[in-house]
């Protein structure tokens, strides 16, 4: 695509782990046909109690179940560790520059996908973080439009004026926010999670925002006047999500989940800096930086 389509798309893959809670009663109340116990899914959460790492992937594209030629707008690996109840999120700026299998040189992580799809995606973000990818979800912009309305809307605080016009973009960009407090709904969310202009430290100031609308939408998901609508949640997961994981695998992680306070997640960025080399700009990761991190996030709980 000639224009990107900035979107970030982690809070809604996030919270279809973490509102197990719902999810899981659900199941075992109104549908035992599907043969998942209690003592089944207890059982299942013990065998599996190591750390499960889940590449999340957004994607610059109207549908993201297709792959060829599309670079992920948003990488982050989200990170369960069932055994210890803790979980961490990693967000790993678009342009960070790495060397992908196949390729020659360097090149921006968000290529990977459009070289090789989610396979070479899950590859790339090993080779760089050397731990393993259990499993990944990719989405399209067009989920978070129908779960930020599915909730009634996201309360954040929008740090400024925001105010820009792409008629070019596809889909055409619009954006006009005042600065404070108010509701989103799935239009305005839109907004504010495509802005990037204005940020005085560009992607990284965008990544902070878009982690603050995810504590938001988690917090929203997960209150009492949200767990009604758990269907609409998971039409929508079917409906606009790619992913491996199976629904014994998605109720398993989600029961793992529950038992997280959203509010103790875990969330960093990538340790490095925006730079040009060679007249192209990267963001340049710090490798001493990110095996600390790495050890802190994935080894040491």
């Amino acid at each position: 695509m000639k224009h990107f389509f900035k979107i970030f798309m982690l809070s809604f893959v996030t919270f279809t782990m973490i509102f197990g809670t719902g999810l899981y009663m659900i199941i075992k109340n109104e549908d035992s046909s599907l043969g998942y116990s209690e003592e089944s899914l207890e059982m299942e959460s013990r065998k599996k109690d190591e750390i499960v790492n889940v590449l999340l992937l957004g994607v610059d594209s109207m549908d993201g179940k297709n792959e060829k030629g599309i670079r992920t707008d948003t990488i982050m690996v989200l990170s369960l560790n069932p055994k210890e109840n803790k979980a961490s999120i990693l967000s790993i700026p678009r342009d960070t520059r790495v060397r992908i299998r196949g390729r020659r040189g360097y090149d921006k992580i968000n290529h990977a996908h459009a070289y090789g799809g989610v396979d070479l995606a899950v590859k790339t973000v090993k080779d760089l973080l050397g731990i393993p990818i259990h499993h990944y979800v990719k989405v399209d912009y067009q989920a978070l439009f129908k779960t930020v309305d599915d909730v009634g809307g996201v309360e954040v605080y929008v740090p400024m004026d925001m105010k820009y016009t792409d008629t070019s973009a596809d889909p055409p960009l619009y954006i006009d926010l005042k600065k404070g407090t108010q509701v989103l709904d799935g239009n305005k969310a839109m907004q504010f999670l495509r802005y990037r202009k204005g940020y005085p430290d560009q992607d990284l100031g965008r990544i902070r925002a878009q982690q603050q609308f995810m504590d938001a939408l988690i917090k929203k998901v997960l209150s009492p006047s949200s767990i009604v609508r758990i269907p609409n949640y998971i039409e929508t997961l079917h409906k606009y999500v790619d992913t491996d994981l199976r629904k014994r695998d998605m109720i398993s992680l989600a029961l793992a989940a529950s038992k997280i306070n959203p509010n103790e997640i875990e969330k960093a960025t990538l340790p490095g800096q925006p730079m040009m080399i060679s007249g192209v700009a990267y963001y340049k990761y710090d490798e001493e930086k990110t095996k600390e991190l790495v050890k802190n996030f994935y080894y040491n709980y």
